[in-house]
């Protein structure tokens, strides 16, 4: 890992911490005007949840003309 990929993973993270600190003050209300949700102690944005898109990324999608017909 080269020394300025180090310094983007912890500027990243630096970021996503501050982030949630600040999210964590803010009343639910505010958060869902903001498009987040409290989760168990977490933040969480309302759409987008990456790891639901990525299990959809991994399955083979049938393009329109070759799905099979109800008739």
């Amino acid at each position: 890992m080269s020394i300025i990929a180090l310094f983007n993973a912890a500027k990243e993270y630096f970021e996503a911490r501050r982030t949630n600190q600040v999210f964590r003050h803010l009343d639910d209300h505010y958060l869902k005007d903001i498009g987040f949700y409290r989760d168990n102690g977490h933040i969480r944005p309302l759409a987008g949840n990456k790891s639901l898109d990525s299990n959809l990324e991994d399955k083979t999608q049938i393009p329109p003309g070759e799905q099979p017909s109800d008739g």
